[in-house]
């Protein structure tokens, strides 16, 4: 039989987007100065008006359509002023010898002065109950609830701080010893002090962490390149979020996931990109051919990773709860701006000033680190032990999860010592329930 002729292999490949990708990588190439320009004008914008951005933030935990979301709102609607940040108790406690009801004119004073001088808060006492459940079984403290006002930012100070000057006047006029706790004072601990760190310290933090691991993956000044890519893309996602405040409410937690989240993803999308770069120029490629070479290859991780991240949270859009819609709305804006950033932007720094920057040369791309093959052979050679050891390591991580108690924190797990860590225990010793601070 006369041989049989093969047709010949045909071989399709697909592309998704490469050809894109690197035509995209030569036009910023060819165009750096437009590029530069464009992102500078953004990264100005961006911090000219961070401060507007976080003014227009809401501080919105409501729950629609909740039981409990719904009974709080006809509270605040007759009452004008609602329970969700807690109450503060002031207690008042007459010298030994003496009851309260003895002294009941001036012990009535002092929650009367409280009253006076917290305008907008309610505060239920002996002095407008004549309830004896508000004086503790040994007759010598009484105690009355500062109900807080409605939330509305967190800059506002709560009522055991802001009665603090008349507390001290009475103290003076009365000789009683007076003090405050409660659920909000006990959380702030000794210091009393309610607020945390700033954003802007947040953010500066964890910018130094991740430069400390730049500089030891890199050992060169090119460690701040990915540093620099992060700052023009969370400024530039804050610039997104203040447009996006006029078509609807964001919520203020949108500022810290930008911040800190989107710290972690910038870098991480210009490690891929930046890390193939130095493995081209490497091998041998001039840095124009690196540079797009890198964008064709990284830049596929980064897009898929990014698309990834994105279609996942904008699935929390659809959810009725303004503050995961915004969660919703601010992870989709981080990592696709931190792609737009890491694909036109980076390539221009890598492709003028990448090479000058990637001095001193300490590790080279060429050669594998001695340390890290000589791990990679120690796991081969004893991989059942290693992977013994790894799930030890796994257990050891995961059985505190079994432990973990989801809910309010109670009273004692918050703090252990202070004046209000004292009032509590002398309203808990005098028979008053523990639900009363809760």
């Amino acid at each position: 039989m006369p041989p049989q002729r093969r047709s010949p292999s045909v071989f399709v490949v697909v592309d998704f987007g490469g050809n894109a990708v690197t035509r995209l990588a030569r036009f910023v190439l060819q165009h750096r100065a437009l590029t530069a320009l464009f992102w500078l004008i953004l990264l100005v914008a961006g911090g000219a008006t961070s401060a507007k951005t976080v003014d227009r933030l809401t501080v919105d935990f409501s729950l629609p359509g909740q039981p409990g979301y719904e009974t709080e709102k006809q509270i605040v609607s007759t009452y004008g002023n609602g329970p969700d940040e807690g109450s503060s108790i002031v207690t008042v406690t007459v010298p030994a010898g003496s009851t309260v009801t003895a002294e009941k004119p001036q012990v009535n004073g002092v929650f009367d002065a409280v009253a006076k001088g917290l305008p907008g808060f309610r505060v239920i006492s002996t002095a407008n109950t004549d309830d004896p459940r508000f004086v503790t079984k040994d007759g010598r403290t009484a105690y009355g609830i500062v109900v807080e006002r409605k939330f509305f930012s967190f800059g506002q100070k709560p009522s055991f701080q802001l009665v603090k000057p008349v507390l001290a006047e009475q103290r003076k006029a009365t000789g009683f010893d007076i003090a405050t706790t409660g659920y909000f004072e006990l959380s702030a601990g000794d210091s009393g002090d309610t607020s945390g760190p700033s954003l802007l310290v947040e953010t500066l933090l964890g910018a130094a962490g991740a430069l400390l691991v730049l500089i030891f993956v890199f050992a060169s000044f090119l460690a701040l390149v990915p540093m620099v890519v992060a700052m023009v893309s969370i400024l530039s996602t804050f610039l997104c979020v203040l447009a996006i405040t006029y078509l609807t409410d964001v919520s203020f937690v949108v500022q810290f996931l930008i911040a800190l989240v989107g710290l972690g993803v910038a870098i991480d999308y210009s490690l891929l990109i930046v890390n193939r770069w130095r493995e081209e120029r490497a091998h041998g490629r001039d840095n124009h051919d690196a540079v797009v070479e890198a964008v064709r290859t990284a830049g596929h991780t980064v897009m898929a990773s990014a698309g990834t991240v994105a279609i996942s949270l904008l699935a929390l859009i659809v959810v009725p709860v303004p503050l995961l819609r915004s969660m919703g709305i601010g992870g989709l804006l981080i990592p696709l701006v931190s792609t737009a950033v890491c694909l036109t932007l980076l390539p221009v720094i890598l492709g003028s000033i990448g090479p000058k920057v990637d001095w001193p040369r300490v590790r080279h791309e060429h050669k594998a680190s001695r340390l890290w093959s000589g791990w990679a052979r120690l796991i081969s050679k004893h991989r059942w032990v290693a992977a013994g050891l790894g799930l030890i390591i796994l257990g050891l991580v995961i059985v505190p999860v079994f432990g973990i108690k989801v809910g309010v924190p109670r009273t004692e797990a918050l703090a252990s010592r202070g004046p209000a860590v004292q009032t509590l225990a002398v309203l808990h010793d005098g028979g008053v329930p523990h639900g009363v601070v809760t």
